[in-house]
């Protein structure tokens, strides 16, 4: 098993892409702690991981708050004696028009999805460099590496945090290098439907897909467990010598922009 006897912690880990990675680590003998805001949605998938025989533990934290953090790491470090893996997924958005997009918005999303990120890192950077070993993915987005037409309205603060994301990821890469620590970023392009949170009408959402297929070079939406596989990838072994470096997996989304 890629993944035997490491511990991950998964930020953001209540549903979606989120949920699929963290079935994807324990399938490969991972040890998992699901950290999310939403409690409900983080027992929701302890006990789905559990009664598949799964180890799992559920913690309910806000990843701008520094002692929250403080304490999911100690917890974990407690319960299972080591942190490996740290996957930054919480994200929110909070879109809007260019004209009506206010500092609230703004803030709130930079603060989660940018600030968040650096703040678990800081937080698990002291466990993973006593014992001389850690691999932490940042996800990021296909909108923080450029811009589509039709696609994207309206996440002015959310393209910027994610851009800032990818980023943060080489830095952070340079800084921890030199403990044992590989720091890489994922990209998602368009995922099936089942990601989009929208008030579409049937046709109005096939009439979207159709777009966001067109947009690739291989003229389809990913799936979840595709985009798992990568972040799976950069958490193992396998990629030991990888570090500081994006991963786009959006179909060949990116060769359009």
């Amino acid at each position: 098993m890629r993944l035997q006897d490491r511990v991950a912690i998964v930020t953001g880990s209540g549903s979606g892409i989120r949920k699929t990675m963290v079935k994807r680590f324990t399938e490969e003998g991972a040890s998992v702690v699901i950290a999310d805001i939403n409690q409900e949605a983080v027992d929701t998938v302890v006990r789905e991981l559990k009664e598949a025989g799964r180890t799992a533990l559920g913690f309910k934290v806000d990843v701008t708050n520094r002692s929250e953090l403080k304490e999911l790491m100690k917890t974990t470090a407690s319960k299972f004696g080591r942190i490996d893996i740290l996957v930054n997924n919480a994200g929110v958005t909070r879109n809007r028009p260019f004209q009506t997009m206010n500092g609230e918005d703004w803030d709130f999303v930079l603060r989660v999805d940018l600030k968040g990120v650096f703040y678990c890192v800081q937080a698990v950077a002291e466990y993973m460099i006593n014992q001389r070993y850690g691999k932490i993915v940042n996800i990021s987005s296909t909108l923080g590496t450029g811009t589509t037409p039709g696609v994207g309205s309206g996440t002015y603060n959310y393209a910027a945090a994610k851009a800032g994301v990818i980023q943060l990821t080489k830095t952070l890469a340079r800084e921890l290098g030199p403990h044992g620590i590989n720091v890489n970023c994922v990209a998602p392009g368009n995922v099936g439907k089942s990601t989009f949170h929208s008030t579409r009408t049937p046709q109005e959402m096939e009439k979207h897909l159709a777009l966001r297929r067109s947009l690739t070079v291989l003229n389809r939406t990913g799936t979840l467990e595709e985009i798992a596989n990568a972040v799976l990838f950069l958490v193992s072994d396998e990629s030991s010598f990888i570090s500081g470096q994006l991963l786009c997996v959006d179909g060949g989304r990116t060769d359009r922009m």
